[in-house]
């Protein structure tokens, strides 16, 4: 009797202690990136993870930060411009990086109760869209200034800015090279969490997926090597046009072409900026 109630007790202590194991790590990261970025497996993730319900409801706040940040950005000035279109651009955003964004587990490090995941994620190619937005706009611009001596209002432009953006965001690209990102997680009691030193790490990784690059700083910096580019293009092919008049000097033609591209320059800098913000 001693012997099967020491066996039962054994048994018991077994199942119990299965109970309370932690999935593999290489299904962590996965998991982690499922709900991070295609909002999926959320019943799963919040049985694998530590205060799991409460933990997907944080990694939604990326998203919720990026969105409120691009409407602020985009928002910005006196201009009356509708929320909903802004809006509307960053749900249409949200849904490629959903549809056309992919990763894979590239490589797991595990010491004890720590897993270091390597990933491989291949994110939209944002700086090329908004190159293109940029450019547009600025051809926009320099035609209408052909046509009249009308300056497009502050809202027109930012408006403008938005129609563009939207439609190179409907048809936007993945980036042709992946991005490598480590992520540390560690476990306790049969689950897994994200040390609090590996939140910024959390919020780098959604920002690979949505925009290609790996931290803000590095999508500002491309952005405004995207204006630059764009600006040198037209200062190419504008001095590359011969005078319309031939008395025209080449100092008058260069002060003209100047004009252009500040008024130009001047129209794009808002939108260009506020989509980096």
């Amino acid at each position: 009797m001693k012997k099967t109630a020491l066996f039962i007790i054994a048994v018991t202590a077994l199942v119990l202690t299965g109970c309370n194991k932690a999935i593999p790590a290489d299904e962590a990261g996965e998991l982690l990136i499922d709900r991070l970025i295609y909002q999926e497996r959320t019943n799963e993730f919040a049985d694998a993870f530590e205060d799991g319900v409460k933990t997907g409801e944080e990694l939604d706040k990326n998203a919720e930060k990026f969105e409120d940040d691009f409407l602020e950005g985009l928002l910005t000035g006196d201009e009356s411009v509708s929320e909903r279109d802004v809006a509307g651009l960053t749900q249409e955003l949200l849904k490629q990086m959903r549809e056309k964004t992919s990763f894979k587990v590239a490589g797991i490090k595990e010491e004890k109760d720590t897993a270091t995941i390597t990933y491989f994620i291949t994110g939209l190619d944002l700086v090329n869209a908004v190159k293109e937005m940029t450019r547009t706009l600025i051809r926009e611009a320099s035609e209408a200034a052909e046509q009249s001596e009308d300056e497009a209002s502050g809202e027109e432009t930012l408006q403008s800015a938005i129609t563009i953006l939207t439609e190179r965001i409907q048809v936007i690209k993945i980036e042709n090279d992946s991005i490598e990102m480590d992520l540390r997680l560690e476990k306790a009691n049969g689950k897994w969490f994200i040390p609090d030193d590996q939140k910024e790490v959390v919020s780098n990784i959604f920002m690979a997926f949505i925009s290609g690059t790996e931290k803000p700083e590095e999508l500002d910096e491309a952005l405004n090597e995207v204006t630059d580019e764009v600006m040198n293009e037209l200062l190419d092919d504008l001095y590359s046009q011969p005078a319309l008049d031939e008395n025209t000097s080449d100092d008058e033609l260069k002060d003209a072409v100047d004009d252009l591209l500040r008024e130009a320059q001047e129209s794009t800098e808002e939108s260009s900026t506020s989509a980096s913000e």
